[in-house]
């Protein structure tokens, strides 16, 4: 309910409406909704069981009063025997509004079917922990306060309730042994990740380091489907919200380039074992330390410890790590 009450203050704001109005959109939908049910023979009272809704919220949603969400669009379609019409129908009325009332991908995440994430360098952000996002932040931005940073929103809650959102992730293994700030932050993120996959939240696959054609190194992109034909694609950036793709046929593109990713991936029960031995790792690394991980001068580096002054402004506000321990 509080991503319809999202969308409705959303759809209210971009049509003038108050707190009930009637877009017009969604008045076109609820004549939709209205027509398949008297095409089915069913009766609002009949109609309201199956959602498992009042009546009256069926009456409002055919009055275009009553914003639903996916789910309840999900519901409607199922029970009307709609065969995905009125789902698309949906989508395509959701979307056509959020992108015009200038929504970002954060934001429509909240009425999300589905999500397929392809990362060469760092985990997405729907999966990142608290911790470990505010460490990305501190080291990108040393020079700006980190209370929060409004331009990365923070959307991991979307992966721990029950039903859609589902998520479909594509990492290289490099993300797996790449060291953030220290390996405690790092092991505590990717057993993070590894609760969702074992929980099958997520489905990942790994490309391995000796992928001899790798078609992803042009960089990271989403696609965001919300009905069966109805799919946005989303490039995120090292800063801001990231870009839109609405062109059908990049999307396409797009969602043929997750395709041949996934190909040259491994299968997603060799995948989860390269993430628990990154996690066993990371475990090791953080339980057991070596000299270098301590950052304490070796015998490999003569006895050289860099000083403040060398190691610059970065690495006094990114807590106690050396700029060169996290890498370029």
């Amino acid at each position: 309910m509080a991503g319809e009450q999202r969308i409705r203050t959303n759809a209210n704001s971009e049509s003038g409406g108050g707190a009930f109005g009637a877009s017009e959109p969604w008045v076109l939908f609820g004549a939709r909704v209205r027509a398949a049910r008297e095409n089915a023979g069913l009766s609002l009272q009949q109609l309201g069981r199956g959602l498992f809704t009042d009546p009256r919220e069926v009456r409002q949603i055919e009055d275009g009063d009553h914003i639903p969400g996916l789910r309840t669009a999900m519901t409607l379609d199922r029970e009307l025997g709609a065969e995905g019409v009125l789902w698309d129908a949906w989508a395509q009325t959701y979307i056509t509004i959020q992108l015009k009332a200038g929504t970002t991908a954060f934001g429509l995440m909240y009425e999300l079917f589905q999500l397929r994430a392809y990362a060469p360098l760092m985990i997405p952000e729907p999966f990142l922990t608290s911790e470990y996002a505010t460490a990305l932040d501190r080291i990108e931005r040393p020079l700006e306060s980190h209370d929060r940073i409004k331009d990365r929103p923070r959307i991991g809650d979307h992966t721990r309730s029950g039903g859609p959102p589902y998520f479909c992730l594509i990492l290289d293994k490099a993300v797996l042994t790449r060291v953030v700030v220290d390996p405690e932050v790092t092991q505590r993120q990717l057993q993070h990740l590894l609760t969702f996959v074992t929980g099958r939240r997520v489905a990942l696959h790994v490309i391995p380091e000796d992928a001899t054609h790798h078609p992803g190194l042009r960089g990271a992109f989403w696609t965001m489907s919300f009905s069966p034909r109805h799919t946005l694609a989303y490039t995120p950036h090292p800063r801001g919200p990231g870009h839109l793709v609405t062109d059908a046929v990049q999307i396409k593109g797009y969602a043929d380039l997750f395709a041949t990713l996934q190909s040259v991936a491994l299968p997603a029960h060799e995948s989860l074992r390269l993430l628990e031995q990154a996690v066993d790792r990371m475990t090791e690394s953080a339980t057991h330390p070596r000299p270098s991980e301590e950052f304490g001068p070796t015998e490999e580096s003569g006895g050289y410890s860099p000083s403040t002054s060398e190691l610059g402004p970065r690495a006094l506000t990114s807590g106690s790590v050396p700029v060169e321990a996290l890498g370029n």
